[in-house]
């Protein structure tokens, strides 16, 4: 597998960071990677290490107040900002040519999920692993309070996101270091926090009962940080079309980075070649 990381500008100016992965051969089909709230697009080397020996180029764009993207922690000015980036980042890779595909986890699920019904893409097809339509937990009234009059008045203002770590993963090591991730944290500004919570109830009430592009939805069952019932219930909106609902059974938050991770990937890959 061969590793290029580089900036490059967003429309405001600020440096957003990209991490590319490719395989050694002429790849089949290309995959673009959204990562989750308070983490970076590093944290997914083992998973392109995969697909890269299996013919699937990755491509990853640390969000806005995320990673090594420039900004505040955990803040963009307004949250249609990362519909932007999906857009940039899936413009840039459509032009070498070979199938593409997107994949978003956990609030980059969220946001793929927005982007395929706003935007309408035209792509191979889209995964989402355990998006953020509704929390996994009760969100504190007060921290609500605080976001809904933040986001009028102060949208940068900044809180702890409450996520549970000890529920991302079974694995002990992928616990471990994540605490120890200098690029992780653990804030969300009132813009993002209510913006992706305003998301998920669009994504709820979506009337839509028929998709064009090939979707697969994958939840752990034993998932605390998003709800896995609300993806079931997602899923089960479309009546017609390429949907597919793939159900982990005791599986936790971040599927990628649990111990039969393989298991998932070797699933998501036979999903993709069945579509190109």
């Amino acid at each position: 597998m061969t590793e290029k990381s580089f900036f490059l500008e967003a429309f405001d100016g600020r440096k957003m960071f990209f991490n590319q992965w490719t395989g050694n051969t002429p790849a089949k089909a290309n995959l673009v990677l959204i990562h989750g709230m308070g983490e970076h697009s590093g944290r997914y080397r083992h998973f392109a290490e995969f697909f890269t020996k299996r013919g699937v180029n990755v491509y990853a764009v640390d969000l806005f107040g995320h990673g090594r993207t420039e900004g505040p922690k955990g803040h963009t000015p307004k949250i249609d900002d990362y519909l932007w980036q999906v857009d940039f980042i899936v413009g840039m890779i459509r032009q070498l040519g070979q199938p593409l595909f997107i994949y978003g986890h956990s609030m980059g699920g969220g946001v793929v999920l927005n982007y395929l019904f706003k935007r309408n893409p035209r792509v191979a097809g889209v995964i989402v692993s355990a998006p953020s339509i509704e929390p996994g937990f009760v969100v504190p009234r007060s921290k609500l309070t605080l976001g809904r009059v933040g986001r009028k008045l102060f949208p940068s203002l900044t809180q702890r996101n409450g996520l549970d770590i000890n529920g991302i993963s079974r694995d002990a090591a992928v616990i471990n270091a994540y605490q120890a991730d200098p690029l992780v944290h653990d804030v969300i500004s009132a813009e993002v926090g209510m913006g992706v919570l305003e998301w998920g109830r669009w994504l709820v009430n979506l009337q839509r009962d028929a998709v064009a592009v090939s979707l697969l939805l994958m939840h752990g069952d034993e998932d605390t940080v998003t709800s896995y019932p609300a993806s079931e219930k997602f899923a089960a909106k479309f009546l017609s079309g390429d949907v597919t609902f793939k159900a982990w059974k005791g599986f936790f938050h971040e599927l990628h980075n649990e111990p039969e991770k393989e298991e998932v990937f070797r699933y998501v890959l036979r999903w993709m070649m069945a579509r190109l």
